[in-house]
């Protein structure tokens, strides 16, 4: 990184600090709201020289209260991208990349398992369930944080041999849908942190970002943080054995030449004429119309990420398309890409035996 050797003066006096460390290191930053943005801010600063921030939603004139890398003139914008900017001019020869995707389309496997570090931003329960299974598939460290009204917790999962997040919640709770949570994602209380609270909790999980990459692990795996005693220490996690968490991929993956920009034509042939290659997430696909017999199309943008729900072409009837995770099904000269597959993805290939072999794309 540019301009490295005489910026950080100060921090090369911190016992175990390394400069040249964080500026290789990458990290990954899922959910760029409050949390995100304090995370995302310190890790510039500290000196991490590449970080990938995913988040699919647009800054509102309410997350300026809390988001010290928005401005007003961000309303509107990609969170993603009204953050990269900032963070470039916080940091000199800072890399960011910004997907402003959900995070099974915005980051792959392989990029997951490529990060020196996974950051949790998330507000939902739903999305750090996934979030924490994805990591768990090719055992990716994750520090993955919370706040509520005067509260946060961190928690880290750095092997799926390790009690998890997942472990601490019923199967029931695990399988919740996709509303916000508080802090211990229980309980019905009010929702939400302001500033102090979300910069308390964003300080504590860049200590522990910082500890991964700087070889000073920490010892705990859930901390909780209470603001009004001021008092904070670790939990005790205990491993379930029913949490579905802890199953990473079982072989490595094989390498394609391409990335997610190929089509499904050229993705087919890199692959054995009898395999089945799968998604991850479901897409539409071509489906006769229940009315007349004709064919409704999935629409020509995104189409892992729109509606199901198109007019038929030969009749006008509303017709609903199908939806399914079988690569074949899709027109040859779709790209994978517009199917929601994400760059660096590791996607399953299935043979005729049931048997899974895993192909990884160029990220």
């Amino acid at each position: 990184m540019a301009g490295v050797s005489g910026r950080f003066p100060r921090e090369r006096l911190v016992p175990g600090w390394d400069v040249d460390a964080l500026a290789a290191a990458a990290v990954v930053v899922v959910g760029v709201g409050a949390l995100g943005n304090e995370v995302a801010k310190n890790l510039a600063l500290a000196g991490v020289g590449r970080l990938v921030l995913c988040d699919p939603d647009t800054v509102e004139p309410g997350n300026l209260s809390r988001s010290v890398l928005f401005r007003p003139g961000d309303a509107g914008r990609p969170k993603v991208a009204a953050a990269s900017d900032a963070l470039r001019a916080l940091s000199a020869g800072l890399r960011v990349a910004a997907r402003p995707y959900e995070l099974r389309h915005g980051v792959g496997l392989g990029e997951l398992a490529e990060a020196d570090a996974v950051v949790g931003c998330l507000d939902t329960l739903r999305a750090r369930m996934r979030l924490l299974g994805r990591c768990a598939l090719v055992e990716a460290p994750l520090v993955d944080g919370a706040t509520g009204p005067w509260e946060g917790e961190v928690r880290l999962r750095l092997s799926t041999e390790e009690p998890c997040y997942g472990c601490s919640l019923t199967a029931h709770q695990r399988g919740v849908g996709d509303s916000p949570w508080s802090c211990r994602d229980l309980g019905n209380g009010p929702l939400g942190a302001a500033i102090g609270t979300t910069a308390l909790v964003a300080a504590w999980m860049t200590q522990a970002v910082l500890g991964l990459l700087l070889g000073r692990t920490p010892s705990y795996r859930l901390l909780r943080i209470d603001a009004p005693s001021g008092r904070s220490g670790p939990v005790l996690l205990t491993r379930d054995p029913h949490c579905p968490h802890h199953r990473p991929l079982d072989a490595p993956p094989r390498r394609l030449p391409f990335s997610h920009e190929v089509t499904i034509r050229q993705f087919l042939s890199a692959l054995p004429p009898d395999a089945e290659p799968q998604s991850w997430v479901d897409f539409p696909v071509r489906t006769r119309c229940p009315s007349c017999g004709d064919y409704a199309e999935p629409a020509p943008e995104r189409p892992a990420e729109t509606a199901s729900i198109v007019e038929c072409p030969g009749c006008g009837q509303r017709c609903r398309l199908r939806r399914t995770v079988r690569l074949r099904t899709a027109p040859g000269s779709a790209p994978l890409a517009g199917l929601g597959v994400a760059r660096g993805e590791i996607l399953p290939v299935r043979d005729p035996g049931g048997k899974f072999t895993w192909y990884q794309l160029k990220a």
